[in-house]
C-alpha cells in the first residue's frame, strides 16, 4: 500500500511537471513585474522636441495607485520653476499611465525641462521615483555630450536599490515575518498530518503541547509586528520620495504622513488590512484554545505500577521490548494522557484545520500583494501562493521537528521510542517529496518569468539573490534525499533487529551505538535543513526588495530634427490577402494628435471593393495600451477612420493595426499592419 501511494505521488509530480513544460510551449509565460518602473514617456527621455505637448505622459510596467504624482520643471538661469498645472494623475484609459498637465504650453520658454515623478505600485505598495528630461528646441542645462534617449535612465535605480538603514530594516523585518509564517505553517502541517492518527504520535503531541503553544504564539506575534513595521517603513519611504520629487529637504527622519494614503489608496493597503484581521483572528483562536485547556481539571496523579507491560502493536513491525519496572510508571502515565486527550482530539483537529485555512488566506493576501503581474495573470498568483505554502511546510516543518519534536526523544528513550520515530519518518517520505516537487516547479516558473537572459543571474541584484536561493534549495534537496533514502531505511533496519539480540551481549551495545549514530545524523541533517530554509527565506526577502529586471519596449529611439518642417504623410503599406490587395496609410502617424486611417481594397483585376465591412483594432506591439475598435462600412472607394489622440497611438513606437474584412458571400479575411508612430 505504501509503495503504491509513493508511486502515485511520484507519477503525479511527473505529470504536473510535464503539463507545466508543455504549457510553456503553447502559452507565453506572464511577464512578472514587481514595483512600478518607467518604461516610456512622451516626450521621450533625453529627446529634443519642437512643440511642447499640453500633457506629459509617463508609462509604467505595472499598475500604479492614485497617490502617485509628478511635477514638471523648466530650468532657468536662477533655478527651476514648476510648470505643472496640477500634480500628475492616472490616465482615465490606463492605470499604467501617469499624466502631467502643463501651464499654457504655448507660452512656456524654450530650454531644458525636467519631470520628477514618484510612483506607488498599486499591488505591492513599493515606492519608485526618478527623473525624465527633455529639451524644447534648445538645451539650457549647460551639459555637454549626447543625451541617452529612452527610458533606461528614467528610473533612479541606484537610489531605489541602495542598502541604507531603512531598506536594511525593511529586508530584516520582511525576513522575520516570512520566517514566522513559515514556522507556523510547518507546525500546523506537522501536527495535522504527521503527528495524528496513531497512539504513539498522539502521546508525543501531549508531551510537547506546552512548547508548541508558546512557539505558535511567538510566530503570530512576530508576524503581526512584522506587518506593522513593514507598512511603517514603506510609508516612510513614500514620504521621503515625495520630498525628493518636490525638492524638500527633510533629512533621514522617519515620517508617517503618507500612512493613511498607503492604506486607503492602494490594493496593497486593502490586502494589508485583511491580512492583519486574519492574523488577529488566528491569535484569538489560539488564546481561546489555551483558555479552554486551563479551565479543564488537572489529571489525577498516576500510581506506581510494578506489573509487566503488555506488548503493543502498531502499523510497523514491533521493534520494542519489555522494560524494567522503572519505566512502567512513565508508560502508564503516557497511556493515561492518551485516554484523556481522546475526547478532545477531534476538536483539536478541527482547530488545526481552521488555522491551516487562515494561514492559506494570509499567504494568499501576500501572494496578491507580492507579485504585480501584467493583466493580473492568475498563474503567477497561484505559483507564488504554492511557493510560500510549501516553503513553510518544508522548512518550517523541518525546524519544528529538529528543535521541538525530536529533542523530546532523548537518547535514553530512543530504543523504546524507535517505533514512533520509524512511523514518523515513514510519513515524512510522501510529505517531503510533494514539497520538493512543488518547490522545483515554482522555482522554475519564476526563474523563467522574471529573467530574460542567463547573464542576469550574475549582472542583476535580483538575479544574484535568485541564484543564491536556487543553490540553497539544491543543497536542501540533496540533504532531504540523503535523509529519506539512506538514513531512514538504515534507522528502520537497525531498530527492527535491535530486540533480537540479548541485552547482556556485546552485540546489543554495538547495535545500540549504531542506532544512536544514525539518529544523530538524522537530527543533524534536519538542523541544517532548518538553517538552509532560513537562508532561502532571507533570499526571498532580497528578491522582494530588488524586484525583477525591468523589461523595456524594443524600440530604437531617434532624436527628431528641430529644423525639419512638420510632415503630414506616412509611407503607405500594401499587402496581398487571399485575392484582395490592401493599401493602408496612417496620417500623420504622430502622437498627441488625431490620426486618420486610409484603406483601399481592390481585387486581382484592380477593381475597387466598396461593399465590404472593415473592422479595425489598434494596440501597441510591445505593451498593452488598450485596444480601440473602429467599424467601417461601404468604401467610396476609400475606407477612412479617425482615431482621436486619446483613443490610439498615444505613445511613440511600433503599433499593430488589425484589419478584418467581411464581404457578402465571401469568407472573412484578416491581416495585421505594423505602424511606427513618432
Amino acid at each position: 500500500m505504501r509503495k503504491r501511494r509513493l508511486l502515485i505521488i511520484i507519477l503525479a509530480l511527473i505529470v504536473g511537471s510535464l503539463a507545466y513544460l508543455c504549457s510553456t510551449f503553447m502559452l507565453p509565460l506572464p511577464e512578472v513585474q514587481a514595483h512600478a518602473y518607467v518604461i516610456g514617456s512622451d516626450p521621450i527621455d533625453g529627446s529634443t522636441i519642437r512643440i511642447l505637448p499640453s500633457v506629459i505622459r509617463i508609462f509604467f510596467n505595472a499598475p500604479i495607485s492614485s497617490i502617485s504624482t509628478a511635477h514638471a520643471y523648466v530650468i532657468e538661469s536662477n533655478g527651476m520653476a514648476d510648470v505643472s498645472a496640477s500634480p500628475g494623475y492616472i490616465s482615465r484609459t490606463s492605470s499604467l499611465e501617469l499624466d502631467i498637465p502643463l501651464k499654457a504650453p504655448s507660452s512656456l520658454p524654450q530650454g531644458s525641462y525636467e519631470v520628477r515623478w514618484t510612483a506607488v505600485a498599486n499591488d505591492d505598495g513599493h515606492t519608485t521615483y526618478g527623473l525624465i528630461g527633455f529639451n524644447l528646441a534648445v538645451s539650457s542645462n549647460g551639459l555637454s555630450g549626447t543625451p541617452t534617449l529612452g527610458p533606461s535612465t528614467s528610473n533612479s535605480l541606484s537610489d531605489i536599490q541602495a542598502l541604507h538603514t531603512t531598506s536594511i530594516l525593511a529586508i530584516i523585518w520582511e525576513w522575520l515575518a516570512r520566517t514566522a509564517l513559515a514556522l507556523w505553517i510547518g507546525i500546523l502541517v506537522i501536527e495535522r498530518f504527521m503527528l495524528s492518527g496513531s497512539e504513539q504520535t498522539t502521546a508525543l503531541v501531549g508531551r510537547i503541547k506546552r512548547q508548541t503553544y508558546s512557539l505558535q504564539w511567538l510566530c503570530l506575534n512576530t508576524l503581526f509586528a512584522g506587518e506593522l513595521v513593514t507598512l511603517i517603513l514603506r510609508s516612510s519611504n513614500l514620504t521621503q520620495a515625495f520630498n525628493i520629487a518636490q525638492q524638500i529637504e527633510n533629512g533621514n527622519n522617519f515620517s508617517l504622513a503618507s500612512l493613511p494614503q498607503l492604506i486607503t489608496g492602494t490594493n496593497y493597503g486593502h490586502l494589508w488590512l485583511l491580512r492583519i484581521a486574519l492574523i488577529a483572528l488566528a491569535m484569538g483562536l489560539l488564546y481561546w484554545m489555551r483558555k479552554q485547556k486551563k479551565s479543564q481539571p488537572a489529571p489525577e496523579p498516576t500510581q506506581r505500577i510494578t506489573a509487566n507491560v503488555v506488548n503493543r502493536t502498531g502499523p510497523l513491525q514491533r521493534i520494542t521490548q519489555d522494560h524494567a519496572t522503572s519505566t512502567i510508571a512513565s508508560i502508564a502515565q503516557e497511556r493515561q494522557e492518551i485516554e484523556q486527550s481522546t475526547s478532545a482530539s477531534s476538536r483539536v483537529q478541527r482547530l488545526l484545520s481552521l488555522w491551516l485555512l487562515l494561514a492559506g488566506l494570509i499567504v494568499l493576501t501576500q501572494a496578491m500583494s507580492g507579485v504585480a503581474v501584467f493583466q493580473l495573470h492568475i498563474s503567477a498568483i497561484v505559483f507564488d501562493w504554492l511557493y510560500r505554502i510549501v516553503q513553510g511546510a518544508w522548512f518550517g516543518g523541518m525546524a519544528y521537528l529538529a528543535y521541538v519534536v525530536f529533542p523530546f526523544l532523548p537518547r535514553a528513550e530512543l530504543e523504546r521510542r524507535a517505533e514512533t520515530v520509524a512511523l514518523l519518518l515513514a510519513r515524512l517520505v510522501p510529505y517531503l517529496l510533494s514539497c520538493i516537487g512543488i518547490t522545483l516547479v515554482c522555482a522554475l516558473f519564476f526563474a523563467e518569468a522574471t529573467l530574460s537572459t542567463v547573464q542576469q543571474l550574475l549582472n542583476d541584484p535580483y538575479g544574484r539573490a535568485l541564484l543564491v536561493q536556487l543553490i540553497l534549495i539544491a543543497l536542501a534537496l540533496l540533504l532531504t534525499i540523503i535523509a529519506l533514502f539512506i538514513l531512514r531505511p538504515r534507522f528502520t533496519h537497525q531498530a527492527l533487529f535491535l530486540p533480537v539480540v540479548n541485552a547482556d551481549l556485546p552485540a546489543r551495545r554495538t547495535r545500540q551505538s549504531a542506532l544512536e549514530q544514525t539518529w544523530n545524523r538524522l537530527k543533524q541533517i534536519m538542523n541544517v535543513q532548518a538553517w538552509l530554509g532560513a537562508g532561502i527565506l532571507l533570499c526571498s526577502s532580497f528578491i522582494t526588495f530588488y524586484a525583477p529586471p525591468i523589461v523595456f519596449p524594443n524600440i530604437n529611439y531617434s532624436n527628431p530634427s528641430t529644423s525639419a518642417p512638420a510632415t503630414t504623410t506616412s509611407i503607405a503599406q500594401t499587402k496581398q490577402v487571399s485575392d484582395l490587395s490592401l493599401t493602408l496609410q496612417v496620417l500623420p502617424g504622430k502622437v498627441n494628435t488625431n490620426n486618420t486611417i486610409i484603406l483601399l481594397i481592390a481585387d486581382r483585376s484592380g477593381t475597387s471593393i466598396t461593399n465590404a465591412t472593415v473592422i479595425l483594432a489598434s494596440n501597441m506591439q510591445i505593451m498593452d495600451m488598450g485596444t480601440t475598435h473602429k467599424t467601417l462600412k461601404s468604401g467610396n472607394p476609400v475606407y477612412a477612420a479617425t482615431f482621436t489622440k486619446n483613443q490610439a497611438f498615444t505613445m511613440a513606437g511600433a503599433w499593430q493595426l488589425s484589419v478584418i474584412i467581411q464581404r457578402p458571400g465571401h469568407p472573412s479575411l484578416q491581416t495585421t499592419f505594423q505602424i511606427n508612430v513618432t
